[in-house]
């Protein structure tokens, strides 16, 4: 009995002092990049993109490391939980649910997008598409497909009229419907609605 004791203490302390709070996850990640354990820091992620090799690299250098571990303290305080029924935002009171329809959250993103385009900011339009999109365009072929396409102007005028519509929000996506079989086609990435079909 007392050997079984024992060997579930080191595994209730693991799971005291993992952090489980968003703001803890956070203060914890910053940390361990500021003192330079780099396999800590690394566990707290998601893995990313480009996997532990490629972080690892990034973070040997000190200066990188201070420089992203202020940026993660500097997010905390406008930190937000998002899944596509509800938003938490973190409050000099703790953690608050964002008491918006569950539409207004990708119709709010569709929004951004198309004043994003309607600015020319291509970079930031770019980073606003979901994955496939990204991944078949640039910044710059977005510019140059918006310049020669005639009917560019039009489409997105529809998808702004759209915003008026009756969104359908479904698990990982939102549909704001133009008639005959046609949509605006918002999909959840990351937490975030990114645009993935303007018709």
């Amino acid at each position: 009995m007392k050997r079984s004791v024992l060997l579930c203490l080191p595994l209730l302390a693991a799971c005291a002092t993992t952090p489980r709070e968003p703001v803890s996850v956070a203060e914890a990640y910053a940390r361990a990049l500021d003192e330079g354990r780099l396999q800590d820091a690394y566990a707290l992620t998601n893995g990313g993109p480009e996997g532990e090799v490629a972080f690892l690299d990034r973070y040997s250098d000190e200066a990188t490391r201070r420089e992203r571990a202020a940026a993660v303290r500097s997010g905390t305080a406008v930190l937000e939980a998002r899944a596509p029924s509800v938003t938490l935002a973190h409050t000099d009171q703790g953690w608050r649910v964002v008491e918006a329809r569950p539409a207004d959250v990708p119709k709010a993103a569709l929004s951004r997008f198309l004043d994003t385009v309607e600015a020319r900011d291509w970079q930031k339009a770019w980073s606003q598409l979901a994955a496939p999109l990204r991944a078949r365009y640039t910044p710059e072929r977005l510019r140059e497909d918006y310049e020669r396409e005639p009917l560019a102007k039009e489409r997105l005028l529809r998808a702004r009229l759209a915003l008026n519509a009756n969104v359908r929000v479904g698990a990982g996506e939102a549909l704001f419907p133009l008639g005959e079989d046609r949509a605006v086609v918002l999909v959840l990435e990351d937490g975030e609605y990114r645009v993935a079909a303007i018709e």
